[in-house]
């Protein structure tokens, strides 16, 4: 459905673990209308509530009196008074209810009237923001930053709300039961609604992935939400509308290879996660927590790399490496080429090199987890296959990193004095460490996956203060003459350990060079799928 200034589609599903749909949508792109409703008490009571609210919604948003804020919160009101009176009314409706959000393009802006835990998301230049806040205990923890997505995802009272439509009467004075938000809706943006089937399956940085990878046909992607949704264990009825403005799809073009998340107010999604790639989408899903590691445009300049900020360096188009190309086949050719400020882009496939990163140069993956650096041959003692020697307002992102069979490779990236910023990445199979971490390095190492190594999962040691957030590092330190930690600290090293998930290693999930170190280590999973450490959570190394 379609109009010259924006196109639309919506669709809703039962999931893999309902019998009946509570879910309602409307999209009317023709007016500008767009209401997903998601209803609750079990049985036909949940159905009859969604209907009889977008009813009712419907009903008072297609007569255009009033500012939208007026329609929007009229509408929503007798939504709820009428739904109140029908469970009154009917002993076996007793107790229905729904939470909604509706959004009417009107004046260049989009004009959001929310209840409850469906959400919408704006999304813009390669980044997604959360708009609506969950009106639940685990949303409002989430928005006030005491639980990350994944924590809210899993959270076994996730899905209790504490503001809806139905179980009480309310007027339009009511100051605490409608939210009303209204953003700009740039040609160049668009704008998605979902109900909590979607959410509490999928990450916000899929649906990213998801929107930015079909932009141009949101029919496409609203049907592969949908189905991420139900092959992740559709759990719920999965309800998405998706709006795109008439410039979207060339404007995401330009950002095809630097999708990330937005962590603002109110941000975040999780998912609750099932199979064997559990673990590995449970890091990206953690990712989310960041703050654009990797911003749409690339440029030295950016305050999120970190440093005071060099010349700037006109933005340049990306530099694409393809397996087999004439002009660039492998990174390292790109990294010759590339200088300061440059993106390089690289295809999926596998690459035979060990690389070394560059000043000012973002090496990302066209997409995640399916970049392969695998190296084929013996490297020497401490060796990796990615290497930051110096390195400063740089970048690597979505590789996976592993040796071949029979391979020794001692470690997988190591970082010595430098600054740079290492997302959603994947590390397997090393000897010595996943990442190793020396000299005064600042780097940040987020989303990650970090696994199945010998050695320790991560190094860090010397006078280094590296940021680990947000990372999944697992089954780590099993080498047959010294069992090691996930993470090992040594020397004067002062990292940041937040929000990672630590379980399933060989030795302690994390192991300090001092005990005051202890206190820098705030908010981490040592237990995941009922498995943790051997050794348990913290240990302090022996002198």
């Amino acid at each position: 459905m379609a109009n010259p200034y924006w196109s639309a589609w919506g669709d809703t599903h039962t999931g893999r673990q309902r019998d009946n749909n509570e879910d309602r949508i409307h999209y009317d792109a023709e007016r500008g209308i767009f209401v997903v409703v998601d209803g609750m008490g079990g049985e036909a009571a949940g159905e009859e509530a969604a209907q009889h609210a977008l009813d009712c919604i419907r009903k008072r948003l297609e007569q255009k009196t009033g500012t939208p804020a007026r329609r929007i919160r009229e509408a929503i009101t007798a939504a709820n008074n009428e739904v109140y009176r029908l469970a009154q009314a009917r002993p076996q409706w007793r107790g229905m209810a729904c939470v909604l959000t509706a959004a009417v393009i009107e004046d260049g802006g989009v004009h959001i009237g929310h209840v409850g835990d469906t959400r919408l998301y704006f999304i813009r230049g390669g980044e997604i923001r959360k708009i609506t806040s969950d009106h639940s205990p685990v949303g409002r923890q989430e928005d006030a930053g005491e639980l990350h997505e994944l924590e809210a995802m899993r959270h076994p009272r996730r899905n209790e709300v504490f503001r809806d439509v139905g179980s009480a009467p309310h007027s339009l004075a009511s100051d605490e039961f409608i939210d009303y938000v209204q953003i700009p809706f740039e040609p160049d943006s668009a704008f998605l609604i979902c109900s909590d089937g979607l959410t509490d399956m999928v990450t916000s940085a899929e649906i990213l992935r998801v929107v930015t990878r079909n932009a141009g046909d949101p029919r496409q992607t609203v049907q592969e939400l949908i189905e991420t949704a139900n092959a992740a264990g559709g759990k719920d009825n999965v309800s998405v509308i998706l709006v795109e403005g008439e410039n979207f799809a060339p404007a995401t073009l330009r950002h095809d290879a630097t999708a990330a998340t937005s962590s603002g107010p109110g941000s975040g999604v999780v998912r609750a996660l099932t199979g064997r790639w559990s673990l590995f989408l449970y890091g990206l899903a953690l990712g989310a927590v960041l703050l654009s590691l990797l911003p749409a445009r690339f440029s030295v300049e950016s305050p999120v790399l970190g440093g005071a900020p060099p010349e700037t360096v006109p933005e340049r188009p990306p530099l694409v490496v393809e397996p087999g190309s004439a002009e660039l086949p492998t990174i390292t050719k790109a990294l010759e080429k590339a200088r300061a400020g440059d993106r390089i882009v690289v295809a999926s496939g596998e690459y035979n090199e060990a690389i070394r990163l560059k000043n000012g140069v973002a090496v990302v993956a066209r997409n995640p987890g399916e970049v392969v650096i695998r190296v084929a041959q013996q490297l020497g003692n401490g060796a990796a296959a990615v290497t930051a020697e110096g390195v400063e307002h740089s970048a690597i992102s979505g590789v996976v990193i592993r040796p071949d069979p029979g391979v020794s490779l001692p470690v997988g990236m190591r970082i010595h004095d430098s600054d740079i910023e290492v997302s959603d990445i994947e590390v397997s199979g090393t000897t010595r460490a996943g990442i190793w971490i020396e000299g005064n390095s600042r780097s940040g190492i987020a989303g990650s996956y970090i696994h199945s190594n010998l050695g320790s999962g991560i190094v860090a040691l010397g006078s280094s203060a590296p940021r680990l957030t947000a990372n999944v590092i697992v089954r780590n330190g099993a080498a047959r003459d010294q069992k090691h930690p996930g993470i090992e600290i040594l020397e004067q090293s002062s990292p940041e350990v937040v929000r990672n998930v630590i379980c399933e290693n060989a030795a302690e999930g994390i192991r300090v060079a001092r005990p005051a170190l202890k206190e820098q280590v705030k908010n981490n999973f040592f237990t995941a799928g009922g498995k943790t450490n051997k050794a348990g959570a913290i240990g302090v190394a022996r002198p």
